[in-house]
């Protein structure tokens, strides 16, 4: 599907916060973590009904988007020598569009990125043109529903910061009158290194030949798993993420190994959200990049066992909880500083390793969103541009777990036929 071709643009403008920045605000000081992300992170909310004219819809959401940023400044502003961002209000472009084509359309195609459709870049995952720290897109189906999509900098926020932004417009967008109390860490928790061999960045590069699809995992087959993990493993109260990921990841290194005719050592990283692991504890309204991550490694292929896995993925979570006064000497830190040292642009590029990335957004309140037309029948987080990583969340149709999977064509024609994840998981339907 050429996606480009379903997009006409209706109007831009310009969104500045309701109320100027604080002077005491305007120098916002990014972390080593902040100046480090050189990448947008891409959210789009699909709302089939709204019973409203679309004009009415832009006012609503251009006035809720302009009181959101009075509180989330700095998505307002401008980076300035990739040390801080001048808070000065300069706004957030806003794009109107029209998709000539029913949402239904989209939602049921079996690859995700025709979803791309609902963000305001070709390539969502760079970082917005000239400085910018957030750009957003309203689009208009012919059937009436509405996608709410934006682009977020990194630099500014992790995954759980830009879901309370949206989350947050949300509940403006139905009260106006509403307050929220987002508090921006800064370089409080990572400080910022004046280091320029190692202040660098981390661009995506697009790979080539990949693709993304969405699985879905339902309620009756993780609970089934969770038993039979539990007891092969010793490991109680599994979490769903544990045994998605595990699946997951054993699926995907086995079609890895059939493609290239042999096993090749491979990792997996399970990214991490540090506010409740931090010492003293931060609250959900901490903003920032407040996260770390850990390995599991499986250097044969024996060890890509599901019980094996689950345990190890327990075993490290426990000690990043159990070290929390270490919490910025992490395996993540670690290895972007070792990565821009060894003048890599992206981290985990080791060309006798495999890395998978597994991040979950199953703590964030992204199918809480609500603008004034119920919960979204979809969150979207675009594909790419990433190989072997899987983004998990909440199923809300069928309770239990989705998963957005993006591998090498190749793999992904073997990944998706793996009898052991079709007994767990179900893909969408091609046409």
């Amino acid at each position: 599907m050429a996606t480009s071709a379903l997009v006409s643009l209706i109007s831009k403008k310009i969104i500045k916060p309701s109320i100027q920045t604080p002077l005491p605000l305007r120098s916002h000081k990014l972390s080593f973590l902040d100046q480090v992300f050189d990448m947008s992170i891409p959210f789009a909310f699909f709302y089939p009904k709204t019973g409203s004219e679309p004009s009415h819809v832009s006012q609503r959401l251009e006035n809720s988007l302009s009181k959101t940023l009075s509180y989330y400044y700095p998505y307002a502003g401008k980076t300035k020598d990739d040390c801080i961002v001048d808070c000065n209000d300069v706004g957030v472009e806003v794009s109107n569009v029209r998709v000539h084509c029913p949402m239904s359309e989209i939602l049921k195609h079996p690859y995700v990125n025709v979803e791309n459709v609902a963000f305001p870049q070709q390539l969502p995952w760079n970082h917005p043109n000239k400085g910018n720290l957030a750009v957003a897109q309203v689009s208009y189906f012919d059937c009436g529903g509405i996608a709410v999509g934006g682009c977020l900098s990194h630099k500014i926020g992790d995954a759980c910061t830009i879901s309370n932004f949206f989350y947050n417009w949300g509940i403006l967008s139905r009260d106006i009158s509403v307050t929220s109390s987002p508090h921006f860490v800064g370089e409080s928790i990572y400080p910022q290194s004046n280091d320029p061999c190692v202040v660098s960045t981390i661009k995506p590069e697009e790979p080539i030949g990949y693709v993304g699809k969405r699985f879905v995992f339902p309620a009756d087959k993780v609970n089934a798993f969770k038993s039979k993990f539990s007891f092969e493993s010793g490991v109680e109260n599994l979490t769903p993420t544990e045994i998605v990921s595990s699946v997951i990841y054993r699926c995907a290194v086995a079609a890895r190994t059939m493609n290239i005719g042999s096993f090749k050592p491979s990792s997996l990283f399970q990214v991490s959200y540090m506010r409740e692991r931090h010492n003293p504890p931060l609250s959900q309204d901490a903003s920032g990049n407040i996260v770390s991550g850990f390995f599991v490694e499986t250097t044969n292929e024996k060890d890509v066992n599901c019980p094996r896995l689950v345990r190890q993925l327990r075993n490290e979570k426990e000690k990043l909880d159990q070290d929390k006064a270490r919490a910025i000497e992490n395996a993540f830190i670690s290895e972007v500083v070792d990565s821009i040292k060894k003048g890599k642009k992206s981290p985990f590029n080791n060309d006798m390793l495999d890395y998978y990335f597994c991040l979950s957004l199953n703590a964030f309140p992204l199918y809480k969103t609500d603008f004034g037309w119920g919960k979204p029948a979809r969150v979207s987080l675009a594909t790419g541009p990433f190989n072997r990583w899987f983004h998990l969340m909440d199923n809300q149709i069928e309770g239990g777990m989705e998963a957005i999977v993006m591998l090498g064509e190749l793999d992904m024609s073997v990944f998706e036929t793996n009898p052991e994840l079709l007994e767990f998981a179900t893909p969408l339907p091609n046409h």
